[in-house]
């Protein structure tokens, strides 16, 4: 997953912020199966705390609605690009 160039220093902390959560999650990951919890779980934490700031950026006119939609795109990238990582450690062996 590569780095956006985003227009407010806020979404690029942000960003950061995201790939640090699913590293963490992804470190998390044992041997064998059923690890798919850590997306639903990485999902949940997103749409806690990252959607709410998101939407106020967006509110207050800090972000365009383009970006404020690829944005959210990225979250889910996030973490879809968590669910490939598990799977190929789980193909791996």
């Amino acid at each position: 997953m590569h780095t956006r160039s985003w227009s407010r220093p806020e979404l690029a902390h942000v960003e950061r912020m995201l790939i640090t959560w699913k590293e963490s999650y992804y470190a998390q990951v044992g041997p064998g199966e059923g690890w798919e919890v850590l997306c639903d779980e990485l999902r949940y934490e997103i749409h806690e705390y990252v959607h709410p700031y998101l939407w106020r950026l967006y509110r207050t006119k800090m972000i365009e609605p383009e970006e404020f939609e690829a944005f959210l795109h990225f979250c889910e990238e996030v973490v879809e690009d968590l669910r490939r990582m598990i799977e190929e450690r789980s193909y791996a062996g």
